[in-house]
């Protein structure tokens, strides 16, 4: 007998299969997006490029392209405080892979990562609702974080790796709690996340291991008091352990690079301030995370940038309200006479956790002067506050028929976004004074921070340079990525440059190597070349 197609439909429902409606639909999402994705990435690359390619983008360029190049453990490279070893390095490397060495890696890169947290925190802040509600939370996640303050702001924001992709890993966690059941393997896959995470980013102790811990045993707490079933607690607790041993895992991949050879890492300059200095670091804490989110109206330069700023103000209110928000409902989970929510509740807890902890520990552990430029080390703030935002008001301002003014607020946004990507591109920062050196046969020599690694990447590894900065009277080379092989035997540097305001001046230079055989300018620079090689005459590197 030959089925009808309701027969047929039904059948297909009941093998799994989508009706074709529904295949079109999802089509049709999967285009949008990937449509999305392909404007977001080409308006980052535009707002990135604004900024130089100076040697911090440099010298994770250059160390990518040795981990990919026969030299996977970075062996001779002392590097930050933070390495990027298993976060940043990876993705520089398969960028390098299709590019090539070259300067734009490192814009490449930042357009790439931080189009990765907007789509990261627009899935966490969707969560598992479905329909307008979880639209609207997707959308205000992202909306929040889609247009870039022009000026400092983009070099912390889309500049060298410095803190805002440790929220990646962070967020891939959160979806691994929301998507996934409460079943073993997703504790462990947290754990392993978090413990290859810690190894490049050593920030994710505060925005990842930290709050899951401390949320979870809080809530195993809270339950035990109120005399719930140890065994029904589980999940949490074998998801604080999992996290809590990432730590020690991490120490012990550390520890296996260095006896194995690898890079070294400079000591974190991070420590509790005096009280003296916490009441000048309120209003600039405030400062930076207005920064962060596109509302630094002091930062600003110009009529445009003050709009733009203004305009942010929105942005930054809404997560300030998602905090409160989100801290408020964290509080009466913890006090009320039932159970604990589910995991969703739990991602927002973590997440609320994560962006206190981390503004908290800039606000008492740093000497906060310069912004929007030190706000780099609350640089995961941007994106766990878009997604916390979306995830706590998305549904609220849905249901109270808000729906029109996130959509001209949404709009605005993306005007913003537009206006950012149509400024003017920066050239590298010593792209030219690196072609003048290969034009002049000069291919191996020495400079301060700025220039040295800055210079190697311009020239696409043509030109080896060490990074040397004055010590006792002469100059010595320096402990900050730096490949420091090339300041070993069997190397040599016959050339010094430096520019104008450098600590390494050429009465200095004279003074440690003697009279160069000659002496050049060029665009503000100073090239000054000897008949010899300088390195034998260098001091002790300096940590």
């Amino acid at each position: 007998m030959r089925r009808g197609p309701a027969v047929l439909t039904h059948a297909a429902r009941a093998a799994g299969q989508p009706p074709a409606g529904r295949r079109r639909s999802a089509l049709y999402w999967a285009v949008a997006i990937a449509a999305a994705v392909a404007v977001l990435v080409f308006c980052y690359l535009r707002i990135a490029g604004t900024t130089p390619v100076v040697s911090d983008g440099a010298a994770n360029a250059m160390q990518a392209w040795g981990m990919f190049h026969g030299d996977p453990l970075l062996h001779g490279w002392y590097v930050t405080d933070v390495s990027f070893y298993t976060t940043e390095l990876p993705e520089y490397g398969l960028v390098e892979a299709v590019a090539g060495l070259r300067p734009e890696v490192v814009h490449i890169c930042a357009a790439l990562t931080y189009t990765l947290l907007v789509l990261l925190a627009a899935a966490v802040a969707r969560g598992r609702a479905r329909g307008a509600e979880g639209l609207t939370r997707a959308l205000l996640a992202a909306g929040v974080m889609l247009a870039p303050e022009p000026g400092d702001a983009t070099g912390v924001l889309l500049g060298a790796p410095d803190h805002v992709g440790a929220a990646v890993p962070v967020l891939v966690v959160m979806l691994l709690l929301d998507w996934g059941r409460p079943r073993w393997y997703v504790p462990v896959a947290a754990g392993i996340v978090l413990a290859v995470a810690i190894v490049g980013e050593p920030l994710t102790l505060l925005v990842g291991v930290l709050p899951v811990v401390a949320v979870c045993l809080a809530r195993t707490c809270a339950a035990l008091v109120r005399r719930v079933p140890p065994r029904d607690l589980w999940f949490e607790l074998s998801l604080a352990c999992a996290a809590a041993l990432a730590v020690p895992a991490a120490l012990a991949g550390d520890r296996l690079i260095r006896l194995l050879g690898g890079y070294s890492t400079n000591k974190n300059p991070a420590a509790f301030v005096p009280l003296s200095t916490l009441p000048g670091n309120v209003p600039m804490t405030a400062r930076s995370v207005l920064a962060l989110f596109g509302a630094d109206y002091w930062s600003a330069r110009g009529t445009l940038n003050h709009v733009f700023a203004v305009l942010h103000l929105a942005g930054a209110a809404l997560v300030l309200a998602a905090i409160v928000l989100g801290a408020w409902r964290l509080v009466r989970t913890l006090g009320r006479a039932r159970e604990p929510a589910g995991p969703a509740d739990l991602v927002a807890d973590l997440l609320v956790v994560a962006v206190i902890v981390n503004i908290a520990a800039y606000f008492l552990m740093y000497r906060i002067r310069h912004v929007p430029y030190a706000a780099h080390e609350i640089g995961p703030v941007v994106s766990l506050g878009a997604a916390l935002t979306g995830r706590m008001l998305g549904g609220p301002l849905l249901r109270a028929r808000l729906l029109p003014a996130l959509a001209a607020g949404l709009a605005c946004y993306c005007a913003m976004l537009g206006f950012a990507a149509a400024r003017p591109q920066a050239a590298p920062a010593n792209a030219a004074v690196a072609s003048w050196l290969v034009r002049h046969g000069l291919r191996s020599g020495i400079a301060p921070y700025w220039e040295a690694t800055s210079v190697t990447l311009d020239s696409g590894g043509t030109i080896a340079m060490g990074s040397v900065l004055p010590a006792r009277g002469g100059l010595a080379p320096w402990h900050w990525e730096e490949d420091m092989r090339v300041f070993k035997h069997g190397h040599s540097a016959n050339f010094l440059l430096t520019s104008p305001g450098e600590s390494v001046t050429p009465a200095l230079a004279a003074k440690t190597f003697g009279r160069p055989a000659g002496v050049y300018r060029y665009q503000g620079y100073t090239i000054m070349v000897w008949d010899k090689n300088l390195i034998p005459h260098l001091g002790r590197p300096v940590p």
